[in-house]
């Protein structure tokens, strides 16, 4: 008797750091929306910030929208600020400050996604990209260039390279569509 093997696909814990703006035009929410179209498609859960607006709420409304498990995560001050905002149903993570947020969504993610966003999106994917060149964690981190928004971060980060103060190896990636930020993150789980 052979041993049956599932043809199921395996669910990623997916975290995805971006803004509560919608930014200066719509093609950031919309690319937000299609992440979250990817990954409940792929039944793949989502982890974020718990937001229901900008880019944000699109991923979340995406996710939703196509079956996804959505996991939020939010400190209880911006909770009770956001208490109005549209949310799909999700588990809500309630947190004591920004920080221990940043850590929970870490804890819980097979790997990340940098979608457009401010300073909390930066500060997030600093943090994730600084653990994988420590070598602390070794998570795919995947940004999507959405309109050239990460091009002056990558000058940035090829003129502190020139300088010597990064190595060779960026940490991360870089991709133009939210679907292919998907298959990459499914690449490197499929190549442990």
């Amino acid at each position: 008797m052979g041993v049956e093997l599932s043809t199921e696909a395996v669910s990623l814990a997916i975290c995805v750091f971006c803004g509560a703006s919608q930014g200066d035009s719509p093609v950031y929410t919309e690319a937000g929306y299609q992440l979250g179209k990817q990954l409940g498609s792929r039944f793949h859960r989502l982890i974020y910030g718990a937001g229901g607006v900008g880019v944000m709420g699109a991923v979340a409304r995406g996710a939703a929208e196509y079956g996804a498990k959505i996991v939020g995560v939010i400190p209880s001050f911006l909770r009770e600020r956001e208490m109005g905002d549209d949310i799909p149903p999700q588990e809500i993570i309630i947190t004591t400050n920004l920080a221990h947020r940043k850590t929970t969504m870490m804890n819980l993610a097979d790997g990340f996604i940098g979608l457009p966003g401010g300073y909390g999106t930066m500060d997030e994917m600093f943090e994730v990209i600084s653990m994988s060149a420590l070598g602390v964690e070794r998570r795919p981190v995947v940004l999507v260039n959405t309109n050239g928004f990460w091009d002056l971060f990558l000058e940035l980060v090829d003129e502190l390279g020139k300088r010597r103060f990064l190595p060779e190896d960026k940490y991360f990636i870089v991709v133009d569509d939210p679907a292919e930020a998907i298959d990459r993150i499914e690449f490197a789980r499929d190549a442990r």
